[in-house]
């Protein structure tokens, strides 16, 4: 749990992720949840334990799903006989699947944190799954054929995800056409491996030992193809560490924070992509929201509502996989009246050593950021997975509407993409002349206070010591026009062909969103 924390944990989850409700038709109030739906740990053939993963995920997230390998129903022999660790780690997830739906039962918290049951079954042929199952009443169950794992799913009411799609076909790559939508809806399109989005999107994949992305296994791929999918990230880690900044997560358009409900939101498309920051997208056509089958309608408006946690590089709307429409906050011009709007800040700590000169120390942090003559609306922490330490816990231990307490650690290794770096963004309230102090207890005693006015101009370099000693970055302040934006697009269709419509984000630090589809059908 955390430590010292002066607020409920609703409260810390309402204030640090909730964004504006999003409402349908129906006028029913779908709130936004991150999460992660597809992580590994040592149930199984991965690495950190069980009870670490549940208690990292509670820390930060709104949902988890743990999904230890269970099967692997055409593994091969390979080089050095790997195969039997695989083989071997299927056995340890079959001892201790009691032990995994035990701690779901224990962790799960309607209305503060919700969790699911889950487990990954492995094919070379047929492509990876995640199953996700609607209540605890979860059979591991790893049948031979994807078939008989459907014909299960549907019995059961689990939803069947493939990941890492764009592995080629027949190397445990999706084979979408045995894919059954009944089961199947949403596709994880991005995770540690990379970005299924197309074959030049950001983010190839660059991980394990596949040679990037076939083309045909991607998402706009499949749209093409008539696939109708609606999109989730998530982290695919095997350090034990659910939600891990950068390697994904999945977000679902519900009305409550429950298992029934997230579960729902999944099979009903309501869900989107993001990377890594917590950006909230809100997107219609014709006021219908994400996931949604349209009748056909010649002329089609298109709304665009975007909060995100850095200045925003461009926010595009795609139709049929090409762009139609782009818009672009970063380059709207700062007044006096921007000092008005909310205020993003985001404090970077742990550049220090790298491996080369052979100092690998784990840098364990402990600091306040305060403000003065201010307030904080939101926090979104930026925790990635390593290093792997069963005794350390990256936690927001106190959180106040003038200051944050962080306890957290840092190393340049076991990272993606050797990003050494953890992270907190404040949202706040403040003028030019408000204050903002870091005071560092760990790895020194160190303080270091700047007026809003001198971050809008430059960032600052925190320094706990000579080189190479570990330092932070407070990054230049972020105004609220560049980091939110709204906006509408009138576009039409003469109905000669059904039309796929999604919205991308792109932030200028690299974060990426992607919404679920909105199909409009052709006509009849």
């Amino acid at each position: 749990m955390l430590l010292g924390m002066k607020v409920s944990r609703r409260h810390f989850v309402s204030t640090m992720l909730a964004a504006p409700a999003l409402a349908q038709q129906s006028e029913q109030q779908l709130n936004v949840y991150f999460g992660d739906l597809h992580n590994h740990g040592n149930v199984g053939y991965a690495q950190g334990s069980l009870r670490r993963a549940f208690e990292n995920a509670r820390n930060h997230l709104d949902f988890f799903a743990y999904t230890p390998h269970a099967w692997w129903n055409d593994i091969g022999h390979y080089e050095g006989n790997v195969e039997h660790k695989w083989i071997n780690g299927f056995a340890v997830t079959k001892a201790r699947w009691p032990e995994v739906l035990k701690l779901v039962r224990e962790f799960d918290a309607p209305g503060k944190f919700a969790t699911l049951a889950g487990y990954e079954w492995h094919s070379t042929n047929s492509g990876d799954y995640h199953v996700i199952f609607p209540t605890l009443d979860a059979e591991l169950y790893t049948p031979g054929e994807v078939k008989q794992l459907q014909a299960f799913a549907k019995r059961n009411g689990c939803i069947m995800i493939p990941h890492h799609p764009a592995v080629r076909q027949g190397r445990r790559g999706a084979n979408i056409a045995l894919r059954d939508p009944a089961v199947s809806p949403v596709l994880e399109m991005y995770s540690e491996w990379g970005n299924a989005e197309h074959d030049r999107a950001p983010y190839p994949y660059l991980r394990h030992t596949e040679p990037g992305r076939w083309t045909k296994n991607t998402l706009q791929y499949y749209l093409a193809q008539g696939h109708r999918l609606g999109v989730i990230a998530s982290t695919d880690d095997h350090l034990g560490y659910p939600g891990g900044y950068g390697e994904g997560l999945a977000v679902v358009l519900a009305p409550s924070l429950t298992r029934e409900e997230i579960h729902r939101a999944l099979l009903d498309r309501r869900t989107y992509a993001v990377t890594g920051d917590r950006i909230v997208v809100d997107f219609r056509v014709n006021g219908r929201i994400m996931g949604r089958e349209l009748p056909y309608a010649r002329s089609r408006n298109l709304s665009v509502k975007v909060a995100g946690w850095d200045q925003i590089d461009r926010v595009e709307i795609l139709k049929n996989n090409r762009v139609v429409h782009r818009n672009f906050p970063m380059d709207r011009t700062t007044t006096a009246s921007s000092w008005g709007g909310t205020l993003l800040l985001r404090f970077e700590y742990g550049w220090g050593p790298w491996p080369a000169l052979g100092i690998t120390r784990v840098c364990d942090w402990d600091f306040q950021m305060a403000i003065d003559k201010g307030s904080i609306q939101a926090v979104q922490p930026c925790f990635t997975p390593g290093p792997l330490e069963e005794d350390r816990r990256d936690q927001i231990l106190e959180r106040t509407s003038s200051s944050l307490r962080v306890r957290s650690f840092t190393a340049l290794r076991q990272q993606v993409e050797d990003r050494s770096q953890k992270a907190v963004v404040l949202k706040m309230n403040g003028g030019p002349d408000s204050k903002i102090t870091v005071t560092l207890k760990k790895p020194i005693e160190h303080s270091v206070t700047m007026t809003l006015r001198e971050l809008a101009e430059s960032s600052e370099v925190v320094y706990t010591g000579d080189f190479p000693k570990e330092s932070g970055l407070l990054n230049r302040l972020v105004f609220q026009e560049h980091s939110e934006t709204s906006f509408t697009y009138s576009d039409e269709g003469d109905g000669s062909q059904t039309d796929w419509y999604y919205v991308r984000v792109v932030q200028a630090n690299g974060q990426l969103a992607w919404s679920s589809p909105i199909w409009v059908e052709k006509r009849a």
